[in-house]
């Protein structure tokens, strides 16, 4: 693994993953989060430090893994990468729908947009992590 561009890797996935979040959950979202306001804390007491640690750690575990297997071939990796995971998430929200009471509409966003998460982190890391 090359530190380097490992570390850049890092930091360029999670300059996407905040900006993408901000925009699906921030705005996209938003009027389906109101419907269900019963079940999110008050806007006055998000942990946005808890939410800044956990992107950048998602970032820096996905550049990892995308290092362990990188064969250098350009963004079709990046993209084959992103699909499987943003499957992997996608599966994880389908799972939250079993004891959450929400929407359907609202898992089926939640796993539309974790697909096109782990789609945009593979092209990213695929054009920042390259030889």
């Amino acid at each position: 693994m090359n530190k380097q561009r490992y570390v850049i890797s890092v930091l360029v996935t999670f300059v996407f993953v905040f900006l993408y979040e901000f925009l699906v959950h921030g705005y996209l979202l938003m009027d389906l989060y109101t419907q269900t306001k019963e079940l999110w804390r008050p806007e006055e007491e998000y942990k946005m430090p808890v939410m800044f640690m956990s992107q950048f750690g998602f970032s820096a575990i996905l550049a990892y893994i995308f290092t362990l297997n990188y064969e250098g071939k350009g963004v079709g990796e990046g993209i084959r990468f992103g699909l499987y995971i943003g499957m992997f998430l996608g599966a994880i929200e389908i799972g939250k729908y079993s004891y959450m009471p929400i929407p359907i509409i609202l898992m089926l966003s939640w796993v539309l947009t974790s697909l096109l998460l782990g789609l945009g982190s593979g092209v990213v890391l695929s054009l920042v992590y390259k030889r």
